[in-house]
């Protein structure tokens, strides 16, 4: 049975097994018919449509070639003179005569068909609809075609996904799934800024979670990006949309669910995409999908299995997707990497699989818990009651998987292991063997060709047995004589043949995989053969374009084309367009490869990438924080490093490198010597934002190992830049101050009086002046920012003198000193205007405010502190808008208008939750809680000093529940927090007797 894609590559499969189409030419000849629906396409339909206006004189003759060869594909068996049964010629052009539902566009049709044939469907029935119509799609349309037709049809095959995406959000907003909705909505806005419609649909759903004010933003940004790009104003619906909310007249659907629903459980779809050419495994697919599936007690856990290579990761994501309807809130699937034993970290800890898995599940950064054992007890809350799916890729042992494990009955765990489990209680164990001969035949000619296969038995035998069985090993043979259509069977025996004992190796288990992978490297040449080594080197989880052009020496055009190549050789896998990966077994296998000659030691390709992110990183905090002389203190770099056109790219990129730099600190910390140096100045830029971000407790982990390689080595610069790191981070993102302020002044005791030093030392007192401040107690902060001012002053840095007057003017407004500290506030806030600073503008306005108000003049700071929260929603940094948020919720409060402060200390709290960890956060719930109190809501100001005075607890740190507040307030907060961190204190005891 033939069936086609044209969302997407344009392919073709008979039955499993893919078809070879040819050029891309040819394959645009085959996308014309396709989309015809079984109309006939002219000769001249055809030239015009893939060779446009002016085609060459030998259009005709090829496109005649290209109707021959695509008839010899589709129709193999065809006998000669035989008459086209599949792609037929018809009144002077060609046709495709296909059964209906065999192209995927076709089936969306269906799907769609279905839909409007209930002019009330039920809304969940409504949305799986959609989602199946919407996971047709498999990248760009007619990817890579030639021609006018393809042209247009790609465009209007976009539009056709991008309408129902937005109808699909139009449902889910009536479902009342405004937290899903909103982050589908703000990806799509960013990729399509120019579309109103869904533009309108995310200012819905953010005005129905009640962010109101992140809804006007949102055309705010919509009506600049029109004005500016296209010179129009936004349509009436947009207008008249933004009218209503401004006049508060938009009101939620009646059948939306709760706020408490919604935070409920975020559903998730991880399962890497089926395998299209999947073979053999019966028995064992429908053992494992019955056990999966099974009702009674308890959480059904099957274990696959078996020596590396033979299938387990395939078998479980087969199964997986066999059984993902009896799943319905979704399916978590996570590659534990157990058995590289050379990977840094050995592998992914439960730690940090949970806090993925959480944030997945719709969890804040802010709300994870710390250690292992609480973020497990959060995982199984979070599924209590659910049917999810848990996939376990890779685990190494026991201790990986029991915290992964669901605690009620309902869900399920898959699991893949190269050793037994036996230890895994209430376990169906399922050990692989290698494939029988028939079916490493079957899936040899699956992926090759039958045709081809059966016209050379004793060739294929022979492959077969140097394969050993083992699917993987078939799998790239496979692929190479697809890939190859000139190529024998019997030539890859004879390749096989070559090498004195390897099909000995081969049937060793272990080494059988590398030797597979060799036929695939054998056929590289030198730049490919270096590029697939040198780019293995690096722990990193992506490589991106540009950092695979820098670790080989080449530009990121090239680079891009040497990936996509191997890429297309099977020897690495691409995640997303510019992003490669390696299989842990193919980086390892990479790594044991020898140089050949090459002139590049290991190391070169990760000391080149350093200096990459090192290079990019003084672009990043160059355009995040202007005034700033940091980037002439790190080293110098051979990279440019990556450049961004405002605050708000530079932080997306650094979103998304914390993983990879994560992996970096945890291998330079492993390999030591000079790479020790360049991942330290990258901690320091790092830190220097100020933005703890996701990933910050596995950041201050990895830390804490390249500190450790430091103090083995004696390289007290080193030490000096990752103290001051994870100074910041102990103190900004995880709310250990007392940590924080250790790593500094340790930092400040190993200055050696160079200028590098110096700068360093006066962001270090910077970091002291704000973790020191407490109330009334000015000395100390006041001390070590004196000292960070007259430092950054020696090396001209005004960025670090003007945060450095920010710290003072909240330590004086603290202590009652207002008349000085409004001189110290608009002194930072005039010289953050004349940096282009906006970060320190934002901060030095904000203190200004609350310095006015307390001085008595309420009106002016409450408008004070307004702009300095517009000011924040420009940029990128959520941090700084979150500050601004809560000081400005502040102010309001002491205005005696606790009603107006509420939604704006909501949305304080959502921002920092997202941005950093729990002290700041907690602190503002201590503000909340004084707002509620003074609206006479007990009770919710009762819970939020609860959930503050916990969140003290757990940092074990007394100076944090100390907060200058509204005078008349402040005593009864201070008594109610105290109460509660003794409570907590007592039950603590009691569980230690």
């Amino acid at each position: 049975m033939l069936k086609f894609a044209v969302l997407g590559e344009v392919r073709a499969w008979r039955g499993e097994a893919e078809l070879e189409l040819g050029s891309r030419q040819q394959r645009a000849v085959l996308a014309v018919l396709l989309l015809r629906g079984g109309r006939s396409a002219t000769v001249d339909e055809l030239i015009d449509g893939v060779w446009g206006e002016n085609p060459t004189t030998s259009a005709v003759g090829a496109l005649r070639n290209h109707i021959l060869q695509l008839r010899r594909v589709l129709e193999p068996d065809r006998a000669p003179g035989e008459p086209a049964r599949v792609l037929v010629g018809l009144g002077g052009g060609y046709a495709l005569r296909l059964p209906a539902g065999r192209v995927d566009i076709e089936q969306v049709d269906e799907l769609l068909d279905t839909l409007r044939a209930d002019p009330e469907p039920d809304p969940d029935t409504a949305r799986g609809i959609l989602d199946t119509a919407l996971s047709h799609w498999n990248g760009t349309p007619l990817a890579g075609l030639p021609g006018p037709f393809a042209e247009h049809r790609r465009a209007h095959l976009t539009d056709r996904r991008l309408a129902l995406l937005e109808q699909r959000g139009e449902l889910d907003l009536r479902r009342g799934n405004y937290g899903q909705v909103i982050a589908e909505l703000t990806a799509l806005c960013a990729q399509h800024p120019l579309r109103e419609r869904p533009r309108g649909l995310l200012m819905t759903a953010l005005n129905h979670s009640g962010r109101q004010a992140e809804a006007l933003a949102v055309y705010a940004d919509t009506r600049r990006e029109l004005v500016e790009q296209l010179g129009i104003e936004p349509g009436s619906d947009l207008v008249e949309l933004h009218r209503r909310i401004l006049a508060g007249e938009l009101a939620a659907p009646r059948e939306a669910v709760a706020p408490e629903r919604q935070r409920a459980v975020q559903r998730v779809a991880q399962l890497p995409a089926d395998v299209v050419d999947f073979t053999g495994r019966a028995e064992v697919v429908e053992l494992i999908a019955d056990r999966l599936t099974a009702d009674g007690p308890g959480v059904p856990v099957c274990a696959i299995g078996g020596m590396g290579g033979i299938g387990k990761s395939a078998l479980a994501v087969h199964v997986a997707h066999r059984v993902r309807g009896r799943f319905p809130d979704g399916q978590l699937h996570v590659d534990l990497h157990g058995f590289a034993v050379d990977r840094a970290g050995g592998g992914a800890t439960a730690p940090d699989t949970l806090g993925d898995f959480l944030r997945a599940l719709g969890v804040p950064e802010g709300e994870l818990a710390a250690s292992a054992a609480e973020r497990a007890a959060q995982f199984r809350s979070r599924l209590d009651g659910k049917r999810v799916l848990v996939v376990l890729d890779n685990a190494r042992s026991v201790d990986q998987i029991t915290p992964l494990i669901p605690g009620t009955s309902g869900s399920a765990v898959l699991v893949t292991s190269r050793s037994a489990l036996p230890e895994l209680p209430g376990t169906t164990a399922v050990r692989l063997e290698v494939l029988t001969e028939a079916e490493a035949r079957r899936l040899l000619a699956g992926i090759a060709g039958a045709a081809r296969i059966e016209a050379e038995p004793e060739a294929v035998a022979a492959v077969l047995d140097a394969c050993g069985g083992l699917p993987l090993a078939v799998r790239i043979v496979g692929a190479r004589l697809a890939a190859r259509p000139a190529w024998t069977v019997h030539s890859v025996a004879e390749r096989l043949r070559d090498t004195a004992g390897r099909l000995s190796v081969l049937r060793t288990g272990e080494l059988a995989v590398a030797v597979a992978f060799r036929i695939s490297y054998d056929q590289l040449d030198a730049a490919h053969a270096r590029a697939f080594r040198m780019l293995a080197v690096p722990e990193v989880d992506e490589i991106r374009t540009e950092g695979a052009a820098a670790m080989l020496g080449i530009d990121a055009a090239r680079a891009e084309q040497v990936c996509e190549e191997l890429v297309d050789l099977n020897l690495l896998e691409t995640t997303a367009p510019g992003r490669y990966t390696y299989h842990d077994l193919l980086r390892l296998f990479a790594r044991e490869l020898p140089s050949t000659g090459s002139a590049d030691p290991p190391l070169t390709a990760l000391r080149r990438l350093l200096d990459f992110y090192l290079a990019t990183m003084k672009n990043v905090v160059a355009v995040c924080n202007p005034g700033t002389r940091l980037p002439e203190h790190l080293r110098p770099t051979m990279s440019a490093g990556l450049r961004f056109a405002d605050e708000y790219a530079a932080q997306v990129w650094l979103a998304g490198e914390r993983h990879n730099l994560v992996s970096l600190y945890r291998q330079c910390a492993e390999v030591g010597g000079p790479v020790l140096a360049p991942a330290a100045d990258i901690a320091w830029a790092t830190a220097e934002l100020i933005d703890g971000g996701a990933n910050c407790l596995e950041v201050a982990r990895a830390l804490e190992e390249l500190l450790d390689a430091a103090l083995r080595t004696g390289d007290r610069s080193v030490e000096c830049r990752v103290r001051v790191a994870l100074g910041a981070l102990f103190a900004y993102s995880l709310g250990a101050l007392r940590q924080g302020r250790d790593h500094q002044r340790i930092a400040l005791s190993l200055d050696r009086g160079t200028i590098s030093d110096a700068r360093l030392t006066a962001f270090a007192a910077q970091l002291l002046a704000s973790s020191t401040r407490c109330g009334s107690e000015t000395a100390a902060p006041l001390a070590h920012s004196a000292r960070a001012i007259r430092l950054a002053r020696r090396v001209g840095d005004r960025a670090v003198e003007c945060a450095c007057l920010v710290h003072e003017a909240k330590t004086l407004s603290d202590a009652g000193d207002f008349a000085a500290a409004r001189e110290r506030a608009v002194l930072a806030q005039r010289m953050a205007v004349e940096l282009g600073n906006r970060s320190l503008e934002v901060m030095a306005t904000h203190e200004l405010g609350v310095t006015l108000v307390y001085q008595g003049r309420t009106a002016e700071g409450v408008r004070v502190c307004e702009g300095a929260v517009a000011l924040g929603r420009v940029g990128g940094n959520e941090l700084r808008l979150g500050w601004a948020l809560s000081r400005l919720a502040h102010v309001l409060l002491m205005a005696g208008r606790a009603r107006d402060a509420e939604p704006v200390v909501h949305e304080a709290i959502q921002v920092l939750t997202r941005a950093i960890g729990p002290l700041i956060r907690a602190r503002v719930m201590v503000l909340q809680g004084l707002i509620e109190s003074a609206q006479g809501k007990a009770q919710q100001a009762e819970d939020c000093f609860g959930a503050a005075a916990q969140a003290f607890e757990s940092m074990q740190d007394p100076h944090l529940t100390h907060e200058r507040l509204d005078a008349e307030l402040e005593a009864p907060i201070m008594v109610l927090l105290h109460d509660h961190l003794a409570a907590l204190r007592a039950r603590r005891v009691i569980a230690a007797s």
